[in-house]
């Protein structure tokens, strides 16, 4: 089967989605060391490493969430259903967290980016040519 012209916009949204999801890890890590090593500075060593760990967690989910948006990109490639469902949910619960971003913080240009790219990725994951292409 020809992959619809969706299917195509919506893996190409999923893996713009992956690289900047990996972008994003590796900008923590590197913000992990410099802070970590502030916090070493000034609240001793036990600090900066709380501090720089607590940071790499964050880097390390968004490296993770890269890998499975790589992996998804794949999936929408080849025309799996179990690559149609992670899509979906990987942009609902990217949607969610970032309506609780923009209500914590009063909104920001790069929530509002990545809130409608998700709207967009799930916009595309629900339309009926797309749907069919998965035999969802």
């Amino acid at each position: 089967m020809n992959l619809p012209q969706s299917v195509t916009i919506l893996a190409i949204l999923q893996l713009i989605s992956a690289i900047f999801s990996l972008l994003d890890g590796l900008l923590i890590l590197l913000f992990a060391g410099i802070f970590g090593g502030l916090g070493a500075v000034v609240g001793g060593a036990k600090v900066g490493t709380v501090i720089g760990g607590f940071i790499a967690i964050f880097a390390a989910l968004s490296l993770i969430l890269g890998l499975i948006s790589l992996v998804l990109t794949w999936g929408l490639f080849q025309l799996k259903t179990w690559a149609w469902t992670g899509t979906l949910i990987v942009h609902v619960i990217a949607t969610i967290a970032q309506l609780a971003k923009m209500l914590g913080s009063a909104g920001t240009a790069v929530n509002f980016l990545t809130l409608g790219f998700a709207i967009v990725c799930i916009y595309y994951l629900l339309r009926p040519d797309v749907k069919q292409a998965f035999a969802i």
